[in-house]
C-alpha cells in the first residue's frame, strides 16, 4: 500500500510533467486552433520522461500517451487519450515504483472564428477517474477544463497562446481552481523541418506553495510525408515548483 505523502508526489508528478501536453502539436504543449478537417483523423504517440530532484526526493517518471483526433466537422475535432504512466520516487529509506493506465481524457475543439491572419477555439475537456488512485495513477475524481486558443501567422512564423481554467477535483487536498496561460512559436524552416519554442506558466495545485510553475520548451517535428510526422523537444523547470527536466518525443499518422 502506498502511503499518502506517496500518493501526493505521485499525483503531483502527474498533474506537472504532462497535464495539457497531449492534444496539441508534438512536442508543443500550446495547442493551436487547426482541425482535422470533417472525416479525417489523426493518431499521435508520444513519451515524455520527466525528472525532478528535490532535497532528499528523486522522482522520475515517464508517460506513453496515444491520442486519437477525429474530425467530426471541418472545424470541429474530438479528442480522446488514455495515457500510461510509470513513476517511480526515490527518498532516504525507499523506492516507490508505480505503473499502469492513468486517467482517460476527452476534448471537443471547436474553432470559431478565421480569417487570413487569425483564428480562435474554444476547447473544453473532461478527465475521466479511470486510473487506479490508490496507486497513484490518478486523481479520482472527475474534472473539467476549458481553454481558449488562438493562431496568428506571420509568413513562417506561427504564433499560438492557450488561456485556460481547470476545475482540478482531487482527493490529496490540491487546489481545485487552476489557471493556465501559455505561448508557442512554429517556424517553417522548410516544408518537413519546422522549429518551435513554447513556455507557459500555471497556478500551482500545491496550496502549501506560493511559487508558479514555469517551463521552457524547445524542439523540432519533421514531416516524412503528408501522413506522418516525428517531433523531438526538451522541457525545463524554469522556476523550482516546476519539473527540472523533461524530453517529449513522438510520431503522429493521418488517415
Amino acid at each position: 500500500m502506498i502511503t499518502r505523502f506517496r500518493l501526493i508526489v505521485l499525483e503531483f508528478i502527474l498533474f506537472m510533467i504532462f497535464s495539457h501536453l497531449a492534444s496539441a502539436q508534438l512536442p508543443l504543449i500550446t495547442d493551436n486552433t487547426g482541425t482535422q478537417g470533417k472525416g479525417n483523423g489523426q493518431i499521435e504517440i508520444s513519451n515524455g520522461v520527466g525528472y525532478h530532484n528535490e532535497h532528499r526526493c528523486i522522482e522520475n517518471s515517464s508517460e506513453i500517451s496515444p491520442v486519437l483526433t477525429f474530425g467530426v466537422f471541418d472545424n470541429t475535432d474530438f479528442v480522446v487519450g488514455f495515457p500510461f504512466l510509470n513513476t517511480s520516487v526515490l527518498d532516504d529509506t525507499s523506492t516507490s515504483i508505480v505503473a499502469g493506465f492513468s486517467d482517460l481524457y476527452m476534448e471537443v475543439k471547436y474553432r470559431f472564428f478565421q480569417n487570413d491572419k487569425i483564428s480562435f477555439a474554444f476547447k473544453p475537456g473532461v478527465s475521466c477517474p479511470t486510473g487506479n488512485y490508490d496507486e497513484g495513477l490518478g486523481s479520482g475524481k472527475f474534472s473539467e477544463s476549458l481553454f481558449l486558443v488562438m493562431t496568428a501567422e506571420f509568413q513562417k512564423i506561427f504564433i499560438n497562446g492557450n488561456l485556460g481554467y481547470l476545475r482540478n477535483e482531487n482527493k490529496c487536498g490540491d487546489a481545485l481552481n487552476i489557471w493556465l496561460a501559455s505561448v508557442g512559436a512554429d517556424l517553417s524552416l522548410s516544408d518537413e523541418f519546422h522549429a518551435v519554442l513554447n513556455t507557459g506558466i500555471e497556478k500551482n495545485p500545491n496550496i502549501t506553495e506560493n511559487t508558479a510553475p514555469v517551463f521552457g520548451l524547445a524542439g523540432f517535428y519533421y514531416l516524412i510525408n503528408k501522413n506522418c510526422e516525428i517531433s523531438l523537444g526538451y522541457k525545463h523547470g524554469i522556476t523550482k515548483a516546476e519539473t527540472n527536466h523533461a524530453f517529449l518525443y513522438g510520431i503522429t499518422f493521418r488517415f
